[in-house]
């Protein structure tokens, strides 16, 4: 048996995410795959547009063997901590050889250059990165600005190579990428890393054009209440039927919009300095985001009141989850360098339970197939378990259907075997 991981959201799962699950196979000769999934809201900082059950439910009706919940913690955090909880949680399993993730770049030779600096962190690029900040730039732009100043200075690259890790620093993916391979080396983890190039649909693409298109794409064209059957071609049938039925059934989709009143509400609760609780919201941010709550009437606005060259909208998305889902400074701190607690199976194929099976004897994390049995063994635990709870709790009351929105989905939902 030779286990592919991936690291996914599958909001939704289309043909772009079976592109890369198949190709992903070929690549590192995997004769079975188990996606790390995030729950309920997202690392964007935004909601799920179906709850976790019915997107892994696809993900394995579509090929994938073994979906695995990322706790919120990790799912709704950077990109740093996103990819360490992910990584992290694949590598804790202990029967995972490979991890393959999307590029724009497609190849390791540089990504694996800049990991290695990042977590080496030397005193020249320390330097340079606070100069940066310093001067008000965002910390995504001044790393980029850091790290090609240490290139040059390191002569590790000619002037076309420069220009092209430039370019490569620019992509969402391509960063993401580096955050993997940055785990995978503090963690000393055996697992051998991969990426294949993303197909055709870029990241930010909200248009449909082809059988492939971006997730992002998908969803604003369900925002837009645009024909559910368009879709119908850029996602596998099973996928599709499952959304399909989600919607007959008014489970989705779900957007940020539907937590509106939630999220100014309670901006509007705290004061400019209990804001500073949460994860984030650093000393300045604070007043702006308390004053832009009480001015603004929608979301929309309140995002565009907020923004700012330093302020990006990523990052405004995830302090409003985090506030909305009372996620703290502490909570953050307390586990941005702790391996997940414990594995959550949300959905399983037959070769995902001969995973779960080896499983029983590797992994260095309880197994979660039924919540009522689990009992957290430690603090953070209880802490990080308390967090995936409420964020259910939350999410459902943004479903439409009264029979799901009052259902104690957590402890009625149990994984789902797809035969």
């Amino acid at each position: 048996m030779r286990v592919l991981g991936l690291i996914t959201e599958y909001n939704p799962f289309h043909n772009g995410h079976l592109y890369h699950l198949q190709k992903s196979i070929r690549v590192t000769g995997a004769t079975h795959s188990v996606a790390v999934m995030s729950g309920n809201f997202l690392q964007r900082g935004e909601p799920a547009m179906l709850h976790k059950w019915a997107r892994a439910e696809m993900a394995v009706a579509s090929g994938v063997d073994l979906v695995v919940e990322l706790p919120t913690v990790y799912a709704c955090s950077s990109a740093e901590i996103f990819s360490f909880g992910s990584i992290s949680l694949l590598d804790k399993m202990g029967v995972v050889d490979a991890v393959c993730f999307g590029s724009e770049e497609g190849n390791l030779k540089y990504m694996n250059k800049i990991a290695s600096v990042l977590v080496k962190s030397p005193s020249f690029y320390n330097a340079k990165i606070k100069e940066y900040l310093e001067i008000g730039l965002p910390f995504v732009v001044s790393r980029s600005k850091a790290l090609l100043d240490y290139f040059k200075e390191e002569n590790s690259f000619n002037d076309s190579e420069i220009k092209h890790v430039k370019q490569l620093l620019q992509s969402p993916n391509n960063i993401l990428s580096i955050e993997y391979l940055k785990a995978i080396i503090k963690l000393n983890s055996r697992m051998i890393p991969y990426t294949v190039l993303r197909k055709k649909s870029d990241y930010h693409s909200k248009t449909i054009t082809s059988d492939i298109c971006s997730a992002t794409a998908i969803r604003e064209h369900l925002h837009n209440k645009q024909k559910l059957h368009d879709l119908r071609n850029v996602m596998p049938s099973k996928s599709f039927a499952i959304l399909e039925e989600n919607s007959k059934n008014q489970i989705g989709p779900i957007f940020s919009q539907d937590f509106e009143n939630i999220i100014l509400s309670v901006f509007r609760r705290e004061s400019a300095d209990s804001l500073k609780q949460f994860f984030d919201i650093n000393e300045g941010l604070n007043n702006r985001t308390f004053k832009c709550a009480s001015s603004t009437s929608n979301l929309y606005d309140f995002y565009d009141c907020v923004k700012s060259k330093r302020y990006t909208l990523t990052r405004i998305q995830r302090i409003a989850m985090h506030v909305l889902l009372n996620i703290k400074e502490s909570d953050i701190t307390s586990t941005k360098n702790e391996n997940p607690q414990y594995l959550r199976i949300l959905a399983f194929n037959s070769k995902g339970r001969e995973i779960l099976r080896a499983c029983k004897k590797t992994s260095y994390l309880p197994i979660i197939t039924k919540l009522a049995n689990y009992i957290p063994q430690n603090e953070i635990a209880k802490n990080m378990l308390s967090i995936d709870l409420r964020a259910t709790n939350i999410y459902r009351m943004s479903i439409p259907n009264k029979s799901v929105k009052e259902s104690n989905l957590e402890f009625t939902k149990s994984p789902i075997y797809v035969g």
